[in-house]
């Protein structure tokens, strides 16, 4: 194809945001506490970020698009008494957003309260609770929006086939949450968490894929039933260094007695495949950009999928927020930009939902659809 500034190849861009309450690394409310949660980073960070995107311009005149993820499940039901209400209270936000041009989305999280523990922690295997909360958190941010929800990005990137079976029959069309060849086992945290951040997304392809409904993690294969939901991956590269120090950071969070799983679980996933959040070191993300870059080149065009959290665009000098910070967004959507330009590519920024047209998902025939996806995105 050519583009207006008469590149042959282009990188379409997706940027999500998970809108939760503001994290206990980032100073808001640890996860043994029932107290109404922070919520600053929603209130400041999102109009930070969206201040910063709007500095740049891709190749059709427009500024980034982001896709908000807004939290809607039975934790928000337990604490606010309405599974969206962070969508009702922030209402005029999402919806200047929407009318610019973004999309907001539903990111749903499985934190569960544990009398026993006193605590928040991630549900992984009541499979009851796991629907409900799901079906709850859906039907509220559908009512609250007036619409049904098109896309999702689930907390802490997890699925299994009870979830992904459960977005499908709620009738989403795209889900973002897939990061292949990444596995953590889960643990208790230094937060106040017994349990969270398991995920499992070993053998999954890189490409956009329709999901198996015996396995999350792959495609449907020819004869197989195939649901109706497009997966689409979270750009990732391979780094065995940068993976040996990814799990001694998340080890650093973890209890004491769950650091050594930490080091030593995982050995045919977390070495190989890294996420590059856009609020990460510019030194991580560029090479993210760089391979896609690449690949929009020998294949005439790619598809870069980043994410970020709404309390990592605010000034946190003097806490602990790790390695993702507001002035690392600010650099890599610039450097983005300008390293696309250097290379002679045309860039698209495009939200989650608007990736169906690339695929072809308004095509109701499957085949066609799966191979148009391994065409353009595999």
């Amino acid at each position: 194809m050519t583009e207006p500034n008469g590149a042959d190849n282009i990188l379409y861009v997706v940027i999500g945001c998970d809108c939760d309450p503001d994290r206990p690394q980032y100073s808001g409310t640890r996860y043994d506490s029932r107290a109404p949660l922070k919520w600053r980073g929603v209130r400041e960070g999102i109009r930070r970020a969206r201040e910063i995107a709007d500095g740049i311009k891709d190749d059709f005149g427009n500024p980034p698009k982001i896709t908000w993820c807004v939290r809607s499940d039975l934790q928000m039901d337990e604490i606010y008494g309405d599974c969206a209400w962070p969508y009702g209270k922030f209402a005029d936000l999402w919806e200047s957003l929407a009318e610019r041009g973004d999309e907001i989305a539903w990111h749903p999280h499985l934190w569960r309260w544990s009398d026993e523990h006193g605590c928040w922690y991630q549900e992984i295997e009541d499979e009851e609770w796991m629907r409900e909360c799901l079906r709850e958190g859906s039907t509220a941010l559908s009512a609250h929006m007036g619409r049904p929800s098109l896309t999702s990005r689930m907390g802490w990137e997890f699925h299994n086939n009870i979830t992904m079976q459960q977005i499908d029959e709620l009738g989403i069309k795209v889900d973002f949450s897939a990061v292949p060849g990444r596995f953590t086992p889960g643990h208790a945290d230094k937060w106040g968490s017994v349990f969270n951040c398991y995920v499992d997304w070993r053998n999954t392809p890189e490409g956009a894929y329709v999901p198996s409904p015996s396995d999350y993690r792959r495609e449907a294969k020819t004869k197989e039933e195939a649901l109706r939901v497009t997966e689409l991956p979270m750009s990732i590269f391979r780094s065995g260094v940068l993976g040996i120090a990814s799990r001694l950071r998340r080890a650093t969070k973890a209890k004491s007695w769950d650091r050594l799983k930490q080091l030593f679980s995982a050995n045919n996933g977390n070495t190989a495949s890294l996420k590059a959040y856009i609020t990460i070191h510019p030194y991580i993300f560029s090479r993210l950009v760089t391979a896609k870059i690449n690949e929009a080149q020998q294949n005439g065009s790619a598809l870069l999928v980043t994410a970020f959290h709404a309390d990592e665009i605010l000034d946190w000098r003097g806490h602990g927020g790790g390695l993702h910070r507001c002035q690392h967004f600010a650099k890599n959507v610039q450097r983005l930009r300008r390293e696309v330009a250097n290379a002679r590519i045309g860039v698209k920024f495009v939200t989650a939902g608007e990736t169906l047209q690339l695929v072809g998902h308004a095509e109701e025939h499957t085949q066609w659809r799966r191979h148009y996806l391994r065409r353009c995105l595999a």
